[in-house]
C-alpha cells in the first residue's frame, strides 16, 4: 500500500471515528432529554415484551421514512424507480414489474434507496434532490413527533419521542459529510454534488453507461469510449474506480478477450474491501466465476463462500454455482442450478446482463452434454 493510500485510509477513518462519536453524544443527550420530560420516566416500569416488538416495527418506520423521503425526493425531479430496502424487505425494479423479496444480509439491512435519472433532464438537481429527500423526511419527522410527544403522557408520549429522538439521530447521521465502508453519506454525496465539477462528471458517466445496460445494451456492445473514459478518470472516490472496472471486465469477458477481463477482475479482488457491503457481493461473485475459468476450485469456493447475501441476481449467482459444480465434476447439481438460473433470469432489472447470462447459461448447458 501506498503512503498516499495509506494517509487517506487514515483520514477516512478519523473522519469515521469522528461522526460516530458525534452521534453518539448526539442519540445521549436526546435520551436524556426524552428522560427529563415530566412523568415519562415513570411510565417505563409499565413496559412489557410487546413493547419491545413495537420499539424494533418503530425503528423500521423511521428507517422506512427516511429512504422514502429519498424516492420521494428522486420522483419530485422525474428520476425512476429502482430499488427500496427497509430491513430485509425489498421491493427492486424487474422487467416483469417491481418484484419484492427479503434480503437477509447486515450490509444492507438498514436501509437503502435508488432511482434513475431522467436522461432529457440536467443531472446535478436531479441528484441533489434525491440526496437532500431522506435527511429532510427523518428532520421533519423527527420536529412533528416530538412536537406531538410533548402533548401526551405516559406511554405513548414516549413511543412518540423515541421517534421523533431515533429519527433526529437518523438526521444527523446521514446529513454530515463522510465516507464510511466504501459509502457517501448523504450529506458527503449533496455536498459533492454542490461542488459540481469532475466528480459529478464521473458520477453522471458511470450511471450513463449504467442506464445503457439496463435499457438491453448487451457488455460487449457497451460504448467502448465511454467505457476507455471512466478508466481514465483519476477519481479519489474508492467506489466509483471499482464500478469502472467492473463495467470494464464484463465487457472484455462478454467479447471473449479472456486476458484483458481477468486483469480487471484480478485488480477488483485486490481492492473489493472498497466497494460497499450488500453491492459488493455482485462483484465477489465474478471473481469466484474468473477462478472457475481458470480451474482453481479452492480460491472459487473461497470466494463462493463469502458471497453469500448481498443485492445479487439470483439467476447469476445460480449460474455461478452450476459452473462450480460442473468444475467439481457434479453434473446433477450442475443441471438443478442451470435450471434455477434460467428460471431466474426474469428477475434481474439489468437487461443487458440478463442476455449476456442467458448465453452463458445456454454454453453452459451444452457443457452436461459433453
Amino acid at each position: 500500500m501506498s503512503d498516499s493510500k495509506a494517509k487517506s485510509g487514515k483520514k477516512a477513518g478519523a473522519r469515521f471515528a469522528l461522526v460516530m462519536l458525534l452521534s453518539a453524544l448526539g442519540g445521549y443527550s436526546i435520551s436524556y432529554l426524552i428522560f427529563k420530560v415530566p412523568g415519562l420516566k415513570q411510565s417505563l416500569p409499565a413496559f412489557n415484551g410487546f413493547d419491545a416488538i413495537a420499539f424494533l416495527l418503530l425503528i423500521m418506520l423511521v428507517l422506512a421514512i427516511h429512504e422514502l423521503g429519498h424516492l420521494a425526493g428522486a420522483f419530485s425531479r422525474g428520476m425512476k424507480f429502482l430499488l427500496f430496502v427497509v430491513g430485509p424487505f425489498q421491493w427492486m425494479q424487474s422487467p416483469d414489474g417491481i418484484r419484492f423479496s427479503l434480503v437477509f444480509n447486515l450490509g444492507s439491512f438498514g436501509g437503502m434507496a435508488a432511482a434513475l435519472p431522467n436522461p432529457n433532464r440536467e443531472f446535478a438537481p436531479q441528484m441533489k434532490r434525491l440526496a437532500i429527500g431522506g435527511p429532510l423526511a427523518s428532520l421533519v419527522l423527527a420536529i412533528l413527533c416530538i412536537a406531538v410527544g410533548l402533548l401526551l403522557s405516559g406511554k405513548p408520549a414516549f413511543y412518540f419521542h423515541f421517534i421523533g429522538g431515533f429519527s433526529f439521530l437518523i438526521f444527523l447521521v446521514t446529513a454530515l459529510p463522510f465516507r464510511a465502508g466504501g459509502f457517501m453519506s448523504d450529506g458527503m454525496q449533496l455536498l459533492e454534488l454542490m461542488r459540481g465539477g469532475r466528480a459529478v462528471e464521473e458520477r453522471q458517466t458511470i450511471i450513463n453507461l449504467m442506464m445503457q445496460s439496463m435499457a438491453g445494451v448487451r457488455p460487449r456492445d457497451l460504448d467502448q469510449a465511454t467505457i476507455a473514459r471512466i478508466l481514465g478518470f483519476e477519481s479519489l472516490d474508492p467506489m466509483r474506480q471499482v464500478i469502472s472496472r467492473f463495467y470494464a471486465y464484463i465487457s472484455a469477458l462478454d467479447r471473449g478477450e479472456s486476458q484483458q477481463a481477468a486483469q480487471y477482475i484480478e485488480w477488483i479482488a485486490e481492492h473489493i474491501e472498497q466497494y460497499p457491503q450488500g453491492f459488493r457481493q455482485s462483484m465477489t461473485l465474478e471473481i469466484c466465476l474468473h477462478h472457475v475459468l481458470q480451474g482453481r476450485l479452492e480460491e472459487a469456493r473461497q470466494w463462493m463462500k463469502i458471497s453469500s447475501g448481498g443485492l445479487v441476481d439470483p439467476s447469476r449467482r445460480a449460474f455461478i454455482e452450476a459452473e462450480m459444480a460442473l468444475l467439481e465434476g457434479d453434473k446433477t447439481r450442475a443441471a438443478a442450478a442451470l435450471a434455477k438460473a434460467r428460471k431466474l433470469t426474469r428477475r434481474n432489472y439489468d437487461n443487458g446482463m440478463r442476455i449476456m447470462t442467458e448465453e452463458q447459461i445456454r454454453q453452459a448447458e451444452g457443457k452436461l452434454t459433453a
